[in-house]
């Protein structure tokens, strides 16, 4: 059942800026029911509906993130003087609790539209930089376009500039990281298209975990998940109308039918293995 409330004048406060929409709100509830309506802000640590703590009139995406509690007036019935100050507390009993709500549009439907699709109640946040590698070509494949015949010095080929894209993706509110998929793909690349990029040409370079706050429960208790920082590095060498990728090297024999190439072993197996990085985004199998 839902708790009953009465929200201060003055609140909302609303800000406009560039990470978005926030709000602020000033709320009165009876203080036996304020933890009960802390609950109903942020939502079930363990049970997700969308992202688990309540959203913001008529602002889709933004939810409560935080809540204050304190004492609405400050003044305590009479108290003894305390001696246990792990058990005892100041009682307000028949009296208001003030919760002062925060409110932030964690994620939006504009995030990049080729993002893959993550466990159902978890979001994606993105951030990319650009960068780039050199590599030289070997003189004795190149020649001059106006004479072939006129030897090409090894002086004359500049190392030249392969772009490099990295890819941050941020993964939240992960309850089951899928630790056996994350130590399986690192240092692969893709078998399919990934964040738009040809097979191969994306490499799975980094990864960071950290502890996460969710929620809390029905018995007061937070309830904390993880974030992951997922690193991708895409290289796409792009000439004569094809896309080269990581497991490609550049061979400069025969002399009459050079180009990039793919490296094997005896058995076949190229530079860089590849593997479905959307495993990465799916919680582990718990059991």
């Amino acid at each position: 059942m839902a708790v009953a409330f009465k929200e201060l004048a003055g609140s909302p406060v609303e800000t406009f800026g560039p990470e978005g929409m926030k709000a602020n709100r000033r709320i009165l509830v009876g203080w036996e029911q304020r933890h009960e309506m802390v609950v109903e802000l942020l939502g079930s640590a363990y049970e997700f509906g969308g992202l688990g703590q309540a959203g913001y009139p008529d602002c889709p995406g933004a939810v409560a993130v935080r809540a204050a509690l304190e004492p609405w007036p400050p003044a305590p019935d009479e108290q003894a003087e305390f001696d246990d100050i792990t058990s005892q507390l100041n009682s307000y009993s028949g009296k208001y609790a003030l919760i002062v709500v925060e409110y932030e549009v964690l994620h939006s439907p504009s995030d990049r539209a080729t993002l893959p699709q993550p466990q159902e109640g978890t979001f994606l946040t993105y951030r990319m930089d650009l960068g780039a590698e050199y590599t030289t070509l070997p003189s004795e494949s190149l020649s001059w376009l106006s004479d072939c015949a006129i030897p090409v010095p090894p002086d004359a080929v500049p190392a030249i500039r392969v772009p490099m894209t990295v890819h941050r993706v941020t993964w939240h509110r992960v309850v089951n990281p899928p630790w056996a998929a994350i130590r399986a793909c690192l240092g692969t690349v893709n078998d399919a298209t990934f964040l738009g990029a040809d097979p191969e040409t994306v490499l799975f370079d980094g990864v960071t975990a950290e502890k996460q706050f969710l929620g809390v429960d029905e018995l007061r208790q937070p309830g904390f998940g993880w974030q992951i920082g997922y690193v991708f590095r895409e290289m796409a060498i792009k000439t004569g109308g094809n896309i080269y990728g990581w497991n490609h090297r550049y061979r400069p024999l025969p002399q009459q039918d050079p180009g990039w190439d793919k490296l094997v072993d005896q058995h076949g197996n190229t530079l860089y293995r590849t593997a479905d990085f959307n495993d990465l985004f799916q919680f582990e199998a718990v059991g």
